[in-house]
């Protein structure tokens, strides 16, 4: 019994690409595209993005499941570590403020799930709350493992991964876009100004798979 219940999903995705067409259909991690956002938390073009473009795409058109989600908090820092106390500190583009902000996101993201790391992340940019607990309290969100993150470990040491996958592109501008480790900056205003389109552009170009709704699939009145 348990042999056939794993092997279901299987062929039911295997359906679902048949038939060129991905609705209601089950997604597993193989069929989902990476997408990687990188951003500041202080940064108004972020803000804007994130909370509007970015977060309509996934959760209006329903394009969270077919995401394999990755939110890179950190944009354009400077570093500088101190050779005699080994000590790193980090000099954010708007502020100190910026990030401690920019780690609390980070803490969020590798402690929560994607649904939750995008209701989280859309409630702290959209009305400019830096308080977590208010906005795990509106989606009754469980944060006590990203706070703990915050708490015990030092702003640098938490946002190190994320300079260095910043530091793969070329970033010139922030938020910034990738799919699937492919940075192309010659299409980031594209990305920025009409996600949806872009994201079944490049889900269609991966998996030759039309999600539904997708702007291109929309029949003009």
């Amino acid at each position: 019994m348990s042999s056939t219940k794993s092997i279901l999903p299987v062929m039911l995705s295997s359906f679902c690409l048949m038939l060129g067409l991905i609705g209601n259909c089950g997604v597993n991690a193989e069929n989902q595209l990476m997408v990687q956002v990188y951003y500041e938390t202080l940064c108004p073009d972020s803000i804007r993005f994130i909370c509007t473009e970015f977060y309509n795409s996934m959760k209006e058109n329903g394009r969270l499941e077919f995401t394999d989600l990755k939110f890179i908090p950190y944009g354009k820092v400077s570093s500088w570590t101190n050779p005699t106390t080994n000590v790193t500190i980090l000099y954010c583009q708007h502020g100190e403020t910026e990030c401690e902000l920019n780690a609390l996101h980070a803490c969020i993201v590798e402690n929560n799930s994607p649904t939750e790391q995008l209701d989280l992340i859309n409630c702290l940019l959209r009305y400019n709350n830096h308080n977590i607990d208010v906005c795990a309290e509106k989606l009754k969100i469980d944060v006590s493992k990203a706070k703990t993150c915050k708490a015990t470990r030092s702003t640098p040491d938490i946002l190190k991964k994320y300079g260095d996958m910043t530091d793969l592109i070329d970033l010139t501008f922030v938020p910034s876009i990738a799919f699937d480790n492919n940075f192309d900056p010659w299409d980031q205003d594209q990305y920025r100004f009409n996600f949806d389109k872009a994201f079944c552009k490049q889900y269609k170009k991966k998996f030759d798979v039309n999600l539904q709704n997708c702007p291109n699939n929309r029949k003009l009145n």
